[in-house]
């Protein structure tokens, strides 16, 4: 008996969480049921709202062309730029909406920490002088939220006023898979593939110019080029097994860092103001230079070559599935697609995960606690009101309730 109590007792320590987390929703399934606040039920909302860039979904139609572009990370810092702590949340109250503030949290040395959805994550400090310092890890799942004009006026306040571009991600969806990691692994390793690619065949700026693969914890194998440490790194991995099966691809993420993702930056922002002048529009510019800057991009880090068609390689022609795929993304145009639907996803994950935990949990609170099931359940509801996390705050008010 005593060892069935302290069971008991560790599962009711380790649900309690689980449970909190789950209560803590509830009222936005109820309300989500009534309002359609639940992405996917109903019209999709009007405008030009969603992601840059192609996100596609088993449920979706494919976007038409072979590739879809996106920057999958931005990270920056601003030095000076922001007079005080507050001139810097109404900026990013603009972009991002609401950052609470993590209490006695550290994050790369920074004395203050906010976090934003999605996993933004902001450290601020002030340094000699009282100089406001201000870094921001801003991911894909953010950037693809924004309107496409919002997300024009994002990077060009970026590049115009930040210090440092520390990192930005360009990746290309290969739609119609031309190539697999596994197939560029025996490209470029198999000695028996009479096609293999040689060394010399391979341009590119990377520092450790050999290649690896490896298996992924989900399956899949992953393709790399270049040092983990570098100012370019290439990863092509099947993004179909990677994401569970939401985006059926694969994946060319290249990451850029500190000179690099600058440079790549400034690159955007002058393909787009070259189309500006044309006579488009902000949104409309954007849309035309995202494939051309993103193959830019990817060319310019590696680039495979045939060494039979003329010995310099600088002039040798592109492999064929190269060529293809180099001109698909240059043809790559942005699509309009939703956020994350992250209240559905967690709704989901507690449907198929938590109801027998919840009935063990309520069955045995008599025996472990002295409470009776449902106000054993009560308690645990007020428990997590009280000690709600601040990601489950912003999910809550992202979904239309205020609390």
């Amino acid at each position: 008996m005593v060892a069935l109590g302290y069971t008991l007792a560790n599962s009711v320590r380790l649900g309690t969480e689980v449970l909190c987390l789950l209560l803590s929703f509830w009222v936005v399934f109820v309300v989500a049921d009534v309002t359609s606040l639940v992405r996917g039920a109903g019209a999709p909302p009007s405008g030009n709202t969603g992601v840059w860039i192609t996100r596609d979904r088993p449920t979706r139609t494919r976007p038409p062309g072979g590739v879809g572009v996106s920057m999958g990370w931005l990270s920056c810092t601003w030095i000076g730029y922001f007079a005080v702590l507050d001139d810097f949340m109404t900026w990013a109250g603009s972009f991002f909406g609401e950052l609470i503030y993590l209490e006695g949290r550290r994050w790369r040395g920074y004395e203050h920490v906010f976090m934003g959805e999605h996993g933004l994550m902001v450290g601020t400090r002030y340094g000699d002088g009282g100089v406001l310092e201000v870094h921001a890890d801003i991911p894909a799942t953010l950037l693809e939220g924004l309107r496409l004009g919002r997300l024009v006026a994002l990077l060009r306040s970026v590049h115009l006023h930040a210090k440092n571009v520390t990192r930005l991600d360009v990746t290309l969806d290969d739609w119609q898979k031309v190539i697999t990691p596994e197939e560029l692994r025996l490209l470029t390793t198999d000695p028996n593939d009479k096609n293999k690619l040689v060394r010399d065949d391979i341009v590119t700026r990377a520092k450790q110019a050999d290649y690896r693969s490896s298996t992924g914890t989900r399956g899949g194998d992953t393709w790399f080029l270049g040092a983990p440490s570098g100012d370019s790194r290439l990863r092509v991995y099947d993004k179909f097994k990677e994401s569970e099966g939401e985006v059926d691809s694969i994946r060319w993420e290249l990451q850029l860092r500190n000179e690099r993702a600058r440079e790549a930056l400034a690159h955007l922002i002058g393909y787009i103001d070259a189309r500006r002048d044309a006579g488009l529009s902000g949104v409309r510019a954007l849309e035309a230079a995202a494939g051309s800057w993103a193959s830019v991009q990817l060319v310019s880090f590696v680039d495979f070559r045939n060494r039979n068609s003329n010995s310099n390689v600088s002039r040798a022609d592109r492999r064929f599935w190269w060529l293809g795929l180099v001109l698909d993304a240059a043809k790559a145009r942005p699509e309009r697609v939703e956020p994350p639907l992250t209240v559905d996803r967690l709704h989901d994950y507690a449907v198929s995960a938590l109801p027998s935990l919840l009935a063990t949990l309520a069955d045995s609170a008599p025996l472990v606690v002295g409470r009776k099931p449902f106000d054993y359940l009560r308690d645990l509801l007020l428990m997590g009101r009280e000690r709600r996390s601040p990601r489950h705050q912003l999910a809550l008010r992202s979904a239309g309730i205020m609390v």
